[in-house]
């Protein structure tokens, strides 16, 4: 982090909502007590002479400290490197209260904001696109950047989407990104945060465990877990399975190309087991699907383009997993002797 540079920005007003909370964050580590340490050591070195303090800098210290005390005590204690005043004089610890009311100043004022979910904004509109079992959408934003959303799935964003690029995803969706230096690109999906600038990739959360797929085609991405400080970066080609509770944060090579298959209306198992694929039939048919019986322990692969019927792709699943099926509209039934 370019501390200096960054703390200018966040005082010029210049950050982003999200940036502006991780400069908060950072503030509480001991990475930044140590920086401010040094700078006022070097401030009391390059503009305190030695003796008492002169009357304009005692009137100084007493203002400091009735503004100070107008602050939240909780505020206070969370911003404050308690064991680095301690060990200063009364004027070094001035200048640490007064750097610190700026960052407490603009954490007050903003309370209300930063304390939401990254994206969200005082008074914020949002928009959400959602699709039931059977359906697959195209969503244009206002970025020009386009989602292709599964069934079974929602993505809920901000009305002024082009200045607040924020995603809120349930189900699977494929991004492809517009570049925007200026406003990254983020989708959180059960605690799991992707950010991109201009890119594509897919993400799903329809995985067994809760844990959420994020594969990327183009560009890169930066992954995170809620809550934790430390990312995991993508190329081409990589995909991490994540969960918000998982220690570490791994990423394997994948056939990127099959991830996406669902928005061309393919539908394609590798291996899959029952369990696995009817839960696929389920939403891409908009059907639900009982199983009688004790399945054995088997798995099957296949490749079904959007044309074929539900009763050609049991049909074929059947002579594999050794079932037979009856449909009486929505609700299908697998029979296992």
């Amino acid at each position: 982090m370019d501390f200096y540079n960054i703390r200018k920005e966040f005082y010029d007003g210049n950050l982003t909502q999200a940036e502006a909370q991780d400069f908060l964050n950072f503030l509480g580590s001991r990475e930044a007590e140590e920086l401010l340490s040094a700078e006022i050591i070097q401030l009391w070195s390059d503009q305190i002479k030695e003796g008492e303090p002169d009357s304009e800098t005692t009137e100084l210290w007493e203002k400091i400290n009735l503004k100070k005390d107008s602050y939240p005590k909780s505020v206070l204690h969370k911003r404050t490197p308690i064991r680095k005043v301690l060990r200063l004089n009364w004027l070094r610890a001035a200048v640490v209260f007064l750097l610190m009311g700026l960052t407490t100043l603009f954490f007050v004022q903003n309370n209300q904001e930063t304390n939401q979910t990254p994206g969200q904004e005082l008074h914020e509109s949002f928009i959400t696109n959602s699709n039931r079992k059977g359906e697959k959408t195209k969503v244009t934003l206002e970025d020009g950047s386009v989602v292709y959303l599964n069934s079974q799935s929602s993505i809920t964003y901000p009305e002024n989407f082009k200045t607040n690029r924020y995603i809120q995803l349930e189900g699977e969706a494929y991004f492809e990104v517009t570049k925007d230096p200026g406003y990254p690109f983020r989708v959180e999906a059960e605690g799991i945060v992707t950010t991109a600038l201009g890119t594509s990739f897919n993400i799903s959360t329809f995985m067994e465990e809760e844990k959420v797929a994020v594969t990327l085609l183009t560009g890169k991405v930066k992954l995170n877990q809620d809550g934790r400080d430390d990312y995991l970066e993508l190329s081409p080609g990589e995909e991490s399975l994540l969960s918000p509770d998982i220690p570490r944060m791994e990423k394997y090579k994948v056939s990127a190309a099959d991830r996406i298959l669902w928005i061309e209306g393919i539908l394609k198992f590798d291996e899959a087991n029952l369990e696995e694929m009817v839960k696929v039939l389920e939403r891409w048919y908009g059907v639900a699907i009982k199983v009688n019986g004790k399945p054995k322990d088997l798995s099957a692969s296949g490749v079904f383009d959007n044309q074929e019927s539900l009763r050609n792709v049991l049909t074929v699943m059947s002579q594999t997993l050794q079932f037979e099926f009856v449909m009486d509209d929505k609700m299908i039934t697998l029979n296992f002797n």
